[in-house]
């Protein structure tokens, strides 16, 4: 089992030193939340929680992915580096690809896309970009990006994107992983069929014993191969080695170590943020 430490909503100043920390430790990655912008009022129905409404608001700090990425790369060697999740249609293929790409290159290939269609639609009304059709664009931009990536000029004629012989530098050495996210049906049928594996949204186990199986048995189904395939399956109740060792039949491969602001409440000083991730790794490592 691989171990990942969320930083979603850490204070920037204190990323690269805690990605430090976690390559240290030994955790596999870790992963970043993003919102290029977040409503002060939002009537948005959050999937993820019962009542439909989500924690997050418009004072929590959402620091780009990309960037933070970046910096991370420049002082670690090991540790990979994961979107969860990165709002794929709110952007351009084109720009998109090209970030991406150029922070594959400087990473030596440790970043991960983990990327989702996207539920706050305030977002998208803020930037202007059409809520209702993000599931097709973003469907588009997988297929504009994985092309782009292979270094070659490509042509692409959707409804949502046009592209002649269109080509990017630099592109990555090896296509960078794509890790679905979500729970819908159209969620899990990206994750099957373009992806390299799957991050839940967080699920207690009784879910994950329906979800993964389920899951795996749809890829094998659709004559893709299990080798390699990432299930990164965060979980709603305590983690414990029972836990871990079901997770693992069931075909988990990793789980999380959750945002600090879950687990010691917010504005966590560096010092104790570091203590919280060796609390984690001397009970799991």
């Amino acid at each position: 089992m691989k171990f990942w430490q969320v930083i979603s909503w850490c204070e920037t100043e204190h990323i690269v030193e805690v990605a430090q920390h976690a390559e240290e430790l030994g955790f596999e990655g870790i992963i970043l939340a993003e919102h290029i912008y977040y409503p002060k009022h939002s009537q948005s129905h959050y999937y993820y929680s019962e009542d439909g409404r989500s924690i997050q608001n418009a004072d929590m700090a959402f620091p780009d992915p990309l960037i933070s990425f970046a910096a991370v790369a420049s002082v670690t060697r090991r540790l990979k580096m994961l979107t969860g999740i990165y709002v794929l249609p709110l952007r351009h293929p084109i720009e998109a690809a090209k970030n991406m790409a150029t922070l594959a290159v400087l990473s030596d290939n440790r970043f991960m896309l983990g990327f989702g269609a996207g539920w706050l639609q305030e977002e998208f009304t803020q930037l202007g970009v059409d809520f209702a059709s993000r599931g097709k664009r973003l469907d588009e931009m997988l297929t504009i990006m994985q092309g782009l990536w292979q270094g070659e000029p490509i042509s692409f004629q959707g409804e949502h994107f046009q592209l002649e012989e269109v080509k990017i530098r630099p592109f990555p050495s090896q296509s960078i992983p794509l890790i679905g996210g979500g729970h819908s049906g159209p969620a899990l049928r990206r994750a099957v069929t373009n992806c390299d594996g799957w991050y839940g949204p967080g699920n207690s186990l009784a879910e994950l014993r329906a979800q993964v199986p389920a899951l795996l048995q749809a890829r094998q189904d659709a004559g893709l191969p299990l080798d390699g395939y990432e299930v990164i399956a965060p979980l709603t109740e305590p983690l414990t080695p029972a836990a871990l060792a079901e997770m693992s039949a069931l075909g988990v491969t990793a789980t999380v170590s959750y945002p600090f602001l879950f687990g010691i409440g917010p504005n966590a000083t560096l010092a104790q943020k570091k203590a919280y991730m060796d609390d984690f790794a001397q009970r799991f490592f």
